[in-house]
């Protein structure tokens, strides 16, 4: 997909990705083989104190399943 808002893993492309599919986030989770949770963590925003990263890898995973 080249029409992300913005470069690389953000919490923003995420939502974008899993929108433009029109996947669940129970969907997604299941895709990269991680939890719902970790989903939620890595679509808060980046000064929520419960974000977190997703890893390379997962966004990897995610992006490959396209």
């Amino acid at each position: 997909m080249s029409n992300f808002p913005e470069t690389g893993y953000t919490p923003l492309n995420l939502r974008f990705l899993i929108e433009s599919k029109g996947w669940t986030q129970k969907q997604a989770a299941a895709i990269i083989g991680t939890t719902e949770v970790s989903i939620r963590r890595w679509l808060m925003t980046l000064d929520t104190d419960s974000h977190r990263d997703m890893p390379l890898k997962k966004w990897t995973q995610l992006l490959a399943s396209l």
